[in-house]
């Protein structure tokens, strides 16, 4: 058995889920070059959840015992409650905070594009104006044009951090 087949476990998942939600509702998603064939129960809610399934009778035999509707991905698509809690739930989720050591948005970013192009290491939380220096310096070296065949684009993003720090 590879570790893409369906187990006893994402059965017992998907048969938790179910007794757990109200108004579940089961969609089959066939079988592609990559993955087996898997079900996504979908609750009243939008809440949902996606196992493997051994194939396309084991899905209808599994919503038959568990006396919910079972649909077709490719005939009907997703229910847009489905789409609705993802959104609800992305809103919910925290931006990630990254720590700038103090700098703005548009200065770290320039940053990381110095170090990028420069194809240097990250710089230190707080990097000194000596390091944001030498970190120009390579980034002009690699982004020149005459290095990269008249091509502009990355000494004018390089230039462009340049002013937003103030180097």
């Amino acid at each position: 058995m590879s570790d893409r087949d369906a187990t006893k476990a994402d059965l017992a998942a998907l048969r938790e889920f179910a007794a757990t939600r109200r108004g579940v509702e089961a969609y089959v998603e066939p079988r592609t070059a990559v993955t087996q064939t898997t079900v996504v129960l979908v609750a009243a809610d939008g809440e949902w959840t996606r196992r493997r399934v051994a194939d396309e009778k084991a899905a209808a035999d599994l919503a038959r015992s568990l006396k919910i509707p079972i649909y077709d991905t490719n005939r009907v698509g997703y229910p847009q409650r489905m789409r609705d809690y993802n959104a609800r739930k992305a809103a919910r989720k925290p931006a990630i905070e990254v720590d700038r050591g103090g700098y703005s948005r548009e200065q770290f970013a320039a940053i990381m594009t110095l170090e990028t192009i420069a194809g240097v290491d990250p710089l230190p939380r707080d990097p000194s104006r000596d390091d944001l220096q030498r970190t120009l310096r390579a980034a002009r070296k690699a982004a020149h044009p005459d290095r990269n065949g008249g091509d502009r684009t990355r000494w004018d993003k390089v230039e462009k951090a340049a002013r937003t720090l103030g180097l």
